[in-house]
């Protein structure tokens, strides 16, 4: 019912595909949740949209430097009904 998607790349790296982005955005088969690093930081304003869908770049808590405010962890959860519930 979901699929989950880490990529060492947050979605706004992708501008180029556009095709993959339209297939992150499609949620008529499953919800989908992309997880994106690279950027130092933790946030869903940063990315390339994929309403209805989301995606967040999870890259906060140091490394070679901290990109913004927002750094910490991304909290997953996978409900018993399938729902993924994401917070910072």
């Amino acid at each position: 019912k979901n699929l989950l998607v880490f990529s060492h790349y947050p979605t706004d790296y992708f501008s180029s595909v556009p095709d993959f982005l339209a297939n992150l955005s499609n949620n008529t088969q499953r919800d989908i949740v992309f997880f994106g690093g690279h950027r130092h930081n933790v946030d869903n304003t940063s990315t390339w949209g994929t309403h209805p869908n989301r995606n967040w770049v999870v890259g906060g808590g140091g490394g070679w430097s901290c990109d913004g405010p927002s750094q910490g962890f991304l909290v997953g959860t996978v409900g018993a009904d399938h729902w993924v519930d994401t917070y910072p």
